[in-house]
């Protein structure tokens, strides 16, 4: 996206699986002295993998003091993210997932150094410009016709979650998300994550050799109204996700073991030990 509104931009590849490094993002920001910024998504969805943006930050805003742009649409609010105290200057994230809204608003929160950065940009915008969304919220109000619904089931939303305490919704996503990793290993079955930085709202599991992706998830959807997400890019047809996000509980994830537990054998998949629940 930061291409196609111009920006030169160096890539940082890393396995599908393992986490950004933050020792090749030194090395890059050492090795370019003019890059403005680094772009970092904490929690990767394809993957199933958080990134260790605390340490990240520490790189980037400590040792080379550049803008941390971070895309937090599958973290925030299900993980701790203290912005501030990690100096992030852009965060992004949407209200459908760990804000337990329906899809339609982003929500963007902006540093001291971001805004005067946005002063000089020179990038195309309109619609996007935060220059005049800042400028209409200091009357309390948008610059464009606004989806009033979603506004006001995002307030729902965020008072139910600081209700719960942020503490524990954090807990809550952690317990639920090894309950996932521990039910899908006893089945047999491999995790694609490092487990050092396994995401506590995602889970990536690799398909076993001979079991086709597709049968599989349309199995799951139509005999047992149950839906996991294919790969994404190279990794269709090598894993499949599991969401354990935002409304998610105990209960939805034992029904997805379930439905594995029954699905597997029945496109060739031999399954490890028993899972207590199973089959019920």
């Amino acid at each position: 996206m930061a291409q196609a509104y111009g920006a030169r931009v160096s890539r940082l590849e890393f396995p599908w699986g393992s986490a950004a490094d933050p020792e090749a993002i030194r090395d890059a920001l050492a090795k370019d002295p003019e890059i403005k910024a680094v772009l970092v998504t904490h929690n990767e969805t394809s993957t199933g993998v958080t990134n260790d943006l605390e340490s990240i930050s520490q790189v980037v805003k400590e040792e080379f003091d550049k803008l941390l742009l971070v895309d937090a649409v599958s973290s925030l609010g299900c993980v701790a993210l203290p912005v501030d105290q990690w100096k992030c200057d852009m965060v992004g994230t949407a209200c459908q997932k760990g804000l337990l809204a329906p899809p339609g608003l982003s929500i963007i929160c902006v540093s001291p150094q971001a805004w005067e950065a946005n002063k000089e940009a020179k990038m195309p915008r309109y619609y996007f410009d935060l220059a005049t969304a800042q400028r209409y919220l200091e009357r309390g109000q948008t610059p464009w016709t606004p989806n009033l619904p979603l506004f006001y089931g995002l307030l729902v939303a965020v008072d139910l979650l600081l209700e719960e305490g942020m503490g524990h919704v954090f807990e809550r996503h952690g317990q639920i998300a090894q309950m996932t990793r521990e039910g899908v290993k006893a089945l047999g079955l491999e995790l694609l994550a490092d487990p050092r930085h396994a995401s506590d709202t995602v889970t990536a599991v690799k398909l076993p050799v001979g079991v086709d992706g597709e049968q599989l998830t349309e199995l799951l959807r139509l005999e047992r109204n149950v839906v996991v997400a294919e790969g994404p890019g190279k990794l269709a047809g090598k894993i499949f996700r599991i969401g354990h996000m935002g409304h998610v509980k105990e209960e939805d994830i034992q029904e997805t073991l379930d439905a594995l537990s029954w699905a597997l054998p029945k496109v060739g998949f031999k399954l490890g030990h028993s899972v207590p629940g199973l089959g019920r």
